[in-house]
C-alpha cells in the first residue's frame, strides 16, 4: 500500500512498537463491494447494492517480541476457499501483514509503526494516526485509531480509511472508494468495505445520499443490503451459527421510508411484538428484529418512499419549470403581436 507520501514534513522519535494482540485471538470480517453507475450528465443509471464477496477469519498464531504471526481463512460466497499465514513487526512495519495489525495504544499523531523507515532509511512519510474515535458495535463502544488518506495509482485516485482497535492494534475496518469513466461514457464509482463482524454498519442506500443513512447494529454477519425505491423496501441478508439467537437493530430515516410498515423473514410475515418491535423517535424508525440463525433474508417494506428527486431539489425544479413556462408564454405572445 502506498503510504510513503504521507506526513512528509513531520519528524518522529524512534520507539519500540507495542503489542496488543495475543496468541489464540480471533476476529471475523466481511469483504463487500457497493457502488453506483451514473450517466455522463451525472444522473443515476443504476446502483450496485452492498454484496459480500467473502468472509475472512483471522487468528493470531504467535507473538514473539514485536513480531506477530497470524493466519487468515477466507470463505467466499461463490464456494471457493483460501488460507495462508502472514506476519508483521509492529515496531518497523516489516512483514506480509501490513496494516492488519499495528502498534497498540498509539495516540493521535503517533506512528502506527514507531520504527518505520522509508527507502532512504528515514521516517519521512511514515503512516500515523489522524485521530482517535469511538465506533459502535454489538458488544458496546470501541475506541479506535483512524487513518485517512488519498492514494493515486496510474492516474486513478482512491480514498481510503482505516480503523484499528486502539488497545490491541487489530484492524476493525477498511474502506476504499474510487471512480472511473468506462467505455460507454458512464461514471462507475465503487467502494470496497472490509469490516469486522459485529461492528455497526452505516449504509447510504438512496443514491449515496448521507441524509438517508440507514444504521444496522447486529450480532449476525451481514452478507448483503439493498434499498429498492420502486418496491418501497430495504432488505438484508444475515447469517450466523445455526441454532443460535440473532438480532438486527435497524434505524431508518423517516424521510426514506414511512407510512405503514410490514416486515418479513425469508418471505414469511413477521408479527410485531413477537418477532420485532417498532418505535419512532427523532426522525427515525427503529426496528428490533429477532430470529434464530441460519441464513435469512430480512425485509422492511413501507407504503411510502422517498420521491425520485430529493426534497431539496423539488423547489428549484419547480421554480425552473415555472420560469420556462413564463418564457415560452411570452414568446408566443410576441409572435401573435
Amino acid at each position: 500500500m502506498l503510504v510513503v507520501t504521507l506526513f512528509s514534513s513531520v519528524e518522529f522519535v524512534s520507539a519500540a512498537g507495542s503489542i496488543g494482540v495475543f496468541s489464540g485471538q480471533t476476529a471475523e470480517y466481511t469483504y463487500a463491494i457497493s457502488g453506483t453507475v451514473r450517466n455522463s450528465d451525472g444522473t443515476l443509471n443504476r446502483t450496485i447494492p452492498y454484496i459480500v464477496a467473502y468472509v475472512e477469519k483471522i487468528t493470531i498464531l504467535e507473538v514473539s517480541g514485536t513480531n506477530v504471526t497470524f493466519e487468515f481463512e477466507r470463505d467466499s460466497l461463490n464456494g471457493t476457499d483460501d488460507a495462508g499465514t502472514c506476519w508483521i513487526d509492529v515496531s518497523s512495519g516489516n512483514g506480509t501483514g501490513y496494516f492488519v495489525v499495528v502498534s497498540a495504544n498509539v495516540n493521535a499523531g503517533g506512528l502506527l509503526y514507531p520504527d518505520w523507515k522509508n527507502a532512504e532509511q528515514t521516517s519521512e512519510g511514515a503512516p500515523a494516526v489522524n485521530e482517535t474515535v469511538s465506533l459502535a458495535s454489538a458488544d458496546g463502544t470501541i475506541t479506535a485509531n483512524h487513518l485517512s488518506y488519498v492514494n493515486t495509482v496510474d492516474e486513478q485516485t482512491y480514498y481510503e480509511d482505516y480503523y484499528w482497535e486502539k488497545s490491541s492494534g487489530l484492524m476493525l475496518k477498511w474502506t476504499m472508494s474510487g471512480s472511473e469513466v468506462v467505455e460507454d461514457g458512464t461514471m462507475e464509482t465503487l467502494t470496497i468495505h472490509f469490516q469486522k463482524v459485529g461492528l455497526q454498519h452505516v449504509f447510504y442506500p438512496f443514491i449515496e445520499n448521507k441524509e438517508y443513512a440507514v444504521t444496522v447494529d447486529s450480532g449476525s454477519t451481514i452478507l448483503g443490503f439493498e434499498f429498492n425505491q420502486t418496491e418501497k423496501n430495504l432488505s438484508m441478508n444475515v447469517t450466523g451459527l445455526s441454532g443460535t439467537s440473532g438480532f438486527c437493530d435497524v434505524l431508518v430515516p423517516d424521510g426514506l421510508l414511512w407510512g405503514t410498515f410490514s416486515l418479513s423473514n425469508d418471505g414469511y410475515d413477521l408479527v410485531e411484538g413477537d418477532d420485532y418491535t417498532q418505535t419512532h423517535d427523532g426522525g427515525f424508525y427503529k426496528f428490533n428484529i429477532v430470529y434464530i440463525h441460519s441464513t435469512h433474508t430480512l425485509e422492511i417494506a413501507s407504503t411510502q418512499v422517498v420521491p425520485e428527486f430529493p426534497a431539496w431539489l423539488i423547489l428549484p425544479l419547480f421554480i425552473a419549470a415555472t420560469l420556462l413556462a413564463v418564457t415560452l408564454y411570452r414568446k408566443r405572445l410576441n409572435k401573435l403581436q
